[in-house]
């Protein structure tokens, strides 16, 4: 399967999709946004352009009532009384309020005297009363400027109070041209294209708008109502917005849909995917046909490596470089790879031929056989064997699970610190780190004194380096092979040693003094300390059984005992342990979490880690069970009390009778009874009495005195002292009450 091939026809089409994919997105980018830049421009420009045609046709009406309202026909004539007689003048100030119809947008005038309560519009010459809404006069009048304009529901006017010249909450007259609404609108010129145009009153209430367009919506007047800025621009709901506030207050909007302003850049869009999708095919059938042509002298060297057969499966789903660098590798690999399994099973057939020579299954011919193999000294070299042991881990940073790590970094360092020459091999034996060492001296003190000062080095050295403290144990010197079983065994008893001559030591094998002791003598006259131990674990009190472990330990070390004794005479306190706890229904290694007790204790080399061993695995556990077991035996001892009180309450029940029954001494069934009920027996014995006489008079016509004889009273009278005793009243009243 040519993978290769299709990993560079990818890469190829990789490197032309990304550039003319970016490219498209960019140019896509910048057009939309030119067009958009464009359309908001022109939007503004068409909402600038409309907004000065409205305010020019209101600043032509504005001049136009001004002039009319200075002429000397208004002048002399606008503040006289006139009635129907003044008809010239009238005419004449009427045919001045029809000229204003002539302007842009002037629907109807009013010529309003205030004063002399006449008025002139298009239904001639009438009274003020015939003005539609007289309150919009006084609204009028109260309005601070002379000339303004408004815009509501009621349409658009401009209102001019006389005299103009001072401003006057009290006016004389009114001038009020009302604006046509549908001319405004014709002069607000848009397309449906750029929107539509809305003009807003100073109240934000739209008032105006060009021919058919749609209701403005709450999500863009909202907005409008809170500008401050004399023009701008914002984004709605699917709108935009262009705005820009005149003179007079007024808002002109500009309102266009998103969808319309980029419907131009969706049509470049598909144009740029188009073009872009047309230069991506070019490209790729030319990165296609170019891979091809460079994937030839790949295709015929992959096809000579497959000749040679051999490949897996896996191999095969590889591409076609990964293959052949694979089939070339497979050949300068394989001759290293025995080189290296040979060398690494050399070291672990070394150790394994020392490991026999320390436990005596190697003969002398055997050994001449291999001792050039694994590269072991010329037969009569004198040697020795040190055996190293980690004294305790107690108040250290490493837990008791770390021990094999640490014995092995000790082992990485005893192999990293004797010189070759020196270390004949080294191995990790039963919680010991073992070395067979030679020397270039052939005196047997001089060689001792070597394996002193290698041992004084290792020693330093593990303590420099992982914080432990070591005990070294040094063989005798022998020079035949096959006698290094004998000197592992020396060295290791003279380990021993140490129950006596404390820890972190070197010891030689020459320098132990034997001690012939005999150890069931030491067993026995221990015999009253374990008794004390036993009691104390029985009751599962803890600070009395550790205080007499303490004491049985110290009785022992007071002896120059060997650790082999030692450990005979713990073995047999454990043996104790386990029966005790097996009489009671259970099961050591269940409590300790363990499968075999000895095995374990047997790993422990020291008499501190035994003591510590002793104190947190082995008595906690044992004296949690035994507790568990007494407050049991408590509970079950004072609910029988209870029956015997329950059932027997009408004899002559005694606290003697109930203990002999129980085939328990009464002074401890009473200790039992006081400790689980609260009270002593005889005061549960006369309550449970005076309850049951309660009863009896609540619900029977028993005499006092029946009552008294059927609870074992000898008299009335001692049954009376003790009711009212206990309740406060005499039998005969509570029966009353």
């Amino acid at each position: 399967m040519p993978t290769y091939l299709y990993r560079m026809i990818l890469f190829a089409m990789l490197l032309v999709a990304i550039p003319v994919t970016t490219i498209g997105m960019i140019s896509y980018r910048i057009s939309s946004q030119d067009i958009e830049k464009k359309v908001k421009e022109s939007n503004s420009q068409i909402l600038l352009q409309n907004q000065m045609r409205i305010e020019q046709v209101l600043k032509n009406i504005e001049m136009g009532a001004v002039q009319y309202l200075n002429s000397p026909l208004v002048t002399e004539n606008f503040y006289n009384a006139l009635t129907q007689d003044d008809f010239q003048t009238i005419t004449d100030l009427a045919k001045g309020l029809y000229n204003l119809h002539s302007l842009s947008g002037v629907a109807d005038t009013h010529l309003i005297n205030l004063e002399k309560e006449w008025m002139i519009s298009n239904l001639g010459f009438t009274g003020t009363e015939e003005y539609s809404d007289k309150e919009l006069l006084k609204e009028y009048a109260k309005n601070p400027k002379n000339l303004f304009w408004l815009a509501d529901a009621n349409g658009i006017r401009m209102v001019v109070k006389l005299p103009m010249i001072a401003p006057s909450t009290t006016p004389k007259a009114l001038l009020i041209i009302e604006m046509s609404k549908t001319e405004m609108e014709k002069a607000l010129a848009q397309t449906k294209q750029l929107g539509d145009i809305y003009v807003l009153n100073g109240e934000h209430v739209p008032f105006l708008s060009n021919t058919g367009a749609f209701a403005i919506s709450d999500s863009i007047l909202k907005p409008l109502k809170t500008v401050s800025d004399v023009n701008g621009y914002y984004e709605g709901k699917d709108m935009a917005v262009n705005y820009k506030v005149s003179a007079t207050n007024w808002i002109y909007a500009s309102v266009v849909s998103i969808d319309q302003v980029t419907m131009e850049s969706k049509k470049i869009a598909v144009v740029t995917m188009q073009v872009c999708l047309i230069v991506f095919i070019v490209i790729a059938a030319a990165a296609f046909y170019g891979s091809r042509r460079m994937y030839s002298p790949i295709r015929r060297l992959f096809q000579i490596t497959e000749q040679l057969g051999g490949e897996t499966t896996d191999a095969r789903r590889k591409d076609e470089f990964a293959y052949i660098e694979d089939r070339f590798n497979a050949l300068f690999r394989t001759g290293k790879q025995f080189q290296q399994q040979l060398q690494g099973q050399k070291g672990q057939m070394k150790e394994f031929f020392l490991l026999k020579l320390f436990m005596g299954q190697v003969t002398e011919s055997e050994f001449a056989f291999k001792c050039d193999t694994y590269g072991f000294a010329e037969r009569g070299k004198s040697m020795g064997v040190i055996a190293l042991q980690i004294d305790s881990l107690q108040d250290t940073r490493y837990m008791e699970s770390d021990k094999e790590l640490l014995l092995f970094a000790i082992h990485n360092i005893v192999s990293e610190l004797l010189p070759a020459n020196r270390l004949l091999g080294s191995l990790l034996l039963d919680q010991s780190q073992v070395s067979l060492l030679t020397g270039d001296v052939e005196d047997p003190l001089e060689l001792q004194l070597s394996f002193h000062q290698a041992a004084e080095e290792i020693k330093s050295k593990v303590h420099e380096l992982l914080q432990l403290k070591v005990s070294i144990g040094i063989s005798r010197v022998f020079s035949r092979y096959t006698d290094a079983m004998n000197a592992h065994a020396e060295a290791l008893e003279a380990l021993k040693r140490r129950i006596r001559l404390g820890s972190d030591i070197i010891i030689h094998y020459d320098d132990i003094e034997t001690i012939h002791e005999n150890s069931k003598h030491l067993a026995a006259s221990l015999n009253y300390l374990e008794d004390y131990l036993v009691n104390a674990l029985k009751t599962g009190d803890t600070t009395s059984s550790f205080e007499h472990f303490d004491q049985y330990v110290a009785a022992i070390m007071e002896r120059d005992i060997r650790f082999n004794d030692f450990q005979f005479v713990m073995i047999q306190l454990i043996t104790v342990i386990h029966g005790l706890v097996q009489q009671q229904g259970g099961k050591l290694e269940g409590l300790i979490d363990t499968k075999s007790v000895l095995h374990y204790f047997m790993k422990l080399s020291t008499v501190q880690d035994i003591t510590s061993w002793f104190k947190t695995d082995l008595l906690p556990p044992v004296l949690a069970f035994f507790k568990g077991r007494v407050d049991s035996q408590y509970i079950n001892l004072a609910h029988q009390m209870l029956e015997m009180i329950h059932a027997g309450f009408e004899q002559d029940i005694t606290l003697e009778s109930c203990a002999e029954q129980l085939k328990y001494h009464p002074v401890y069934v009473s200790r039992v009874f006081k400790k689980e009920i609260g009270v002593t027996f005889i005061d549960y014995l006369t309550n449970y009495r005076v309850n049951m006489a309660k009863k009896w008079l609540k619900e029977t016509n028993m005499k006092i005195s029946e009552i008294a004889e059927r609870l074992t009273y000898t008299n009335s009278t001692g049954f009376i002292r003790t009711f009212r005793k206990l309740t406060g009243m005499t039998p005969g009243q509570y029966r009353d009450s």
